[in-house]
């Protein structure tokens, strides 16, 4: 994991840093009290996935597989690329989509995953708004893991930089899918990628409130195709009203639920998503 941690974080946080930096010099970063606890929350995440869950997930599982399988280290390291890549990219993404989709519909895996949800503001500090608790079960973790045990290095980078540059793309407050629909030619285009592939029109209406929002839908991180088939797309191609939840809570609770249960701090607004907020 030290390898390619080395040759892969400094990316990742490269990536994440130009495209708040891009966020921050173009103005689509209103500054309050909001956005400081936003930040703050991103460093909270980003410790708790890079520094504790990634770590952690790696020895337990290291010790697993050395104890049931002994001879199972490097044991697919050869493996062709092309065979590897995308059996492992569908099915880890095919996972986070059933992960995703549970957090919205089972009650304590959603307290877990609202932190998430609860940014007034859609940008990609977002992108590591988590509960602690949430980084370890993220199918990448587990997924990353596996595949750095039997060998597939490679094969982890290269769907760990998909996977996150694709994060960045459609959490950025920039709607840069609505600005290339203004191009010639590239509605029709995009009428087929969206169907495909995430855009931010439809994580945006996953975060969304109002008319254009689909909270309870467009799970997928990368493969949008997995909610056309299970039935679960919405496309609105439109900017959303709002971002957020209809109610606020205790920051504690949303960092470190269910070991700290401070509940509702601010009523439910008037619009709310069909979402259950509690």
């Amino acid at each position: 994991m030290n390898d390619a941690g080395a040759t892969l974080y400094p990316l990742l946080l490269t990536i994440f840093g130009l495209s708040i930096f891009f966020e921050i010099i173009g103005g689509q970063h209103r500054w309050n009290r909001g956005t400081l606890k936003g930040s703050l929350f991103a460093l909270t995440g980003i410790a708790a996935h890079t520094v504790v869950a990634a770590p952690i997930v790696g020895i337990v599982l290291s010790l697993v597989f050395n104890y049931i399988f002994p001879h199972s280290t490097n044991l697919l390291i050869g493996t062709a690329f092309w065979l590897a890549f995308p059996i492992y990219f569908v099915v880890e993404e095919f996972c986070h989509y059933w992960l995703h989709r549970w957090s919205h519909e089972k009650r304590w895996l959603w307290k877990l995953h609202r932190t998430h949800h609860s940014a007034a503001q859609l940008n990609t500090l977002v992108l590591y708004r988590y509960n602690i608790f949430w980084t370890a079960l993220l199918p990448q973790a587990w997924f990353g893991a596996i595949a750095l045990h039997l060998g597939l290095t490679e094969v982890f980078i290269a769907s760990t930089l998909i996977t996150f540059s694709v994060n960045v793309l459609t959490h950025t407050s920039y709607r840069w899918d609505l600005a290339l629909r203004k191009l010639p030619l590239m509605n029709p285009l995009l009428n087929v990628l969206e169907k495909i592939v995430t855009l931010p029109d439809t994580h945006h209406a996953h975060h969304g409130l109002g008319k254009n929002a689909h909270a309870r839908g467009n799970y997928a991180v990368t493969i949008f195709l997995f909610d056309v088939l299970l039935g679960t797309a919405k496309i609105p191609r439109a900017r959303q009203e709002k971002f957020g939840l209809p109610a606020n809570f205790d920051w504690r609770e949303e960092l470190f639920w269910p070991l700290v249960r401070k509940g509702i701090v601010r009523a439910p607004r008037a619009t709310s998503p069909s979402l259950n907020a509690k």
